[in-house]
């Protein structure tokens, strides 16, 4: 019997990795025993969800950031030295006008430029926070691998380091398209990375110090089960529950949350220009963190979509049903708006036309403005691509809407890009990729 470790610290982990072809195959591998680590408070579902004779469930600790861990952990963010970190920062100073702290953080992005400083960085954040804190877990499964979900965060980052002391090797993953250019310094580099597509691999090869031979592409294992044609709703059923007509257009609109825009109500500005284009407006509501539009009543032609809600991204959960009901919204709208969100290329898997959302309801200071997003390294490739379009006001967003409604085809060949470099192929066999990889080096 040989164990295999799977972090599973964010919520939506159970989506992307647990309920794609990758966990199946490797919970029905003969002699192989699963032991998923996860919050205490995500124990009890995770068990439910996924509990086998050969999958354990095992709680964690998360407690928030404080101390020595809070300052570590504010330095290695700051030795990230990519575009998107100096946006955050300059946004950051324009909100509260912090001097001292602006200077700080400039100073280690220049020290992050060198790699000598973010190798010294790494064995000295090693040596203050090694991870013991788990040796209790590894002194009683002894695993055979760590499969590290989430190589940026703070969890998993712990448990690499406490597997590294024991000779455990470590196969890490990018959770998610922006992580590797918005988050932190790779404070652990993995004995290999798995990534969704080569844009991914090319960023930690450029911030993540990792060896090209180190990584491998796999796509994106929780898009496999989207392309099973077998799996969608019929558009007409699916929209009956809405009430709206099949036969006209149906938007899917899907507004920031409070943890990214606050205090500048700009949904219902959007919902008014959509008025009067004679389209119906599927509007749902952010998985983590509340809209604007929350407490409203839904003008005529739109409808109100909540899925399950949650206030930080641990908690989060999409299961199976959940996350159908996404790709179902996805497959029977005709064209999406949205703003800076993975949304976008959910929207681009179904090649359906993308709207952006470039504009506040007034004017607004940078820093808290919605131009901040699209200034992130991301979000500049993505409208470099011309997979989508980026409205600066409400009227642009109105003729933009009624270009795409009369051509659904305009700008595909940029949407087949956003797929292609954020996902690599669309063949339904990532899981099998990722499944495949693991046992391998499960064996050796």
């Amino acid at each position: 019997m040989q164990t295999v470790f799977i972090t599973c610290i964010r919520g939506l982990i159970s989506r992307n990795i647990l309920m794609t072809d990758a966990f199946r195959i490797l919970r029905d591998t003969p002699n192989i025993r699963i032991v998923l680590l996860a919050p205490e408070t995500r124990v009890a579902i995770l068990q439910k969800e996924f509990g086998d004779p050969n999958v354990v469930v095992i709680g964690v600790k998360t407690p928030p950031l404080k101390g020595l861990d809070r300052m570590l952990w504010t330095v290695s963010t700051n030795l990230l030295w990519s575009g998107t970190r100096e946006v955050q920062r300059r946004a950051k100073f324009a909100r509260d006008r912090n001097y001292f702290d602006y200077a700080v953080s400039k100073f280690f992005a220049l020290l992050g430029r060198f790699l000598p400083i973010r190798a010294f960085f790494r064995v000295v954040y090693a040596w203050l926070d090694p991870g013991d804190e788990f040796d209790a877990i590894f002194n009683h499964y002894h695993p055979d691998l760590l499969f590290s979900t989430d190589i940026y965060d703070i969890g998993d980052v712990k448990l690499a380091r406490a597997a590294a002391r024991r000779g455990v090797p470590v196969v890490g993953m990018v959770r998610s398209w922006d992580n590797v250019t918005s988050k932190t310094l790779l404070n652990v580099i993995p004995e290999h990375v798995l990534v969704n597509a080569r844009r991914i691999r090319e960023e930690l090869i450029a911030y993540g110090d990792v060896p090209p031979e180190r990584i491998t592409i796999v796509g994106v294992p929780h898009y496999d089960h989207y392309l099973n044609i077998k799996e969608r709703t019929p558009r007409a059923l699916f929209l009956k529950r809405f009430g709206f007509d099949p036969a006209r257009p149906v938007i899917l609109f899907a507004p920031s949350s409070d943890r990214y825009l606050k205090g500048d109500p700009v949904a219902p500005v959007i919902l008014d220009t959509l008025a009067g284009l004679g389209a119906q407006v599927l509007v749902r509501m952010p998985l983590v963190g509340k809209s604007e539009l929350e407490g409203s009543r839904p003008p005529p032609g739109v409808v109100f979509d909540f899925p399950s809600n949650s206030a930080d991204f641990i908690a989060v959960r999409l299961d199976r049903a959940a996350d159908q009901h996404l790709a179902d919204s996805l497959s029977a709208s005709d064209l999406v708006i949205t703003w800076a969100s993975t949304m976008i290329v959910d929207a681009a898997v179904f090649d359906k036309p993308i709207v952006l959302v470039g504009f506040d309801a007034t004017p607004r200071p940078y820093g808290d403005s919605i131009q901040q997003y699209y200034d992130y390294d991301h979000q500049k490739r993505i409208i470099e691509t011309g997979g989508c379009r980026l409205a600066r006001s409400p009227e642009e967003l109105a003729a933009i809407v009624q270009e795409y409604i009369a051509n659904p085809k305009k700008d595909a060949e940029g949407r087949a890009v956003i797929v292609k470099e954020y996902c690599e192929t669309l063949d339904g066999k990532s899981g099998e990729r990722l499944a495949k990889f693991l046992l391998e080096r499960i064996a050796e």
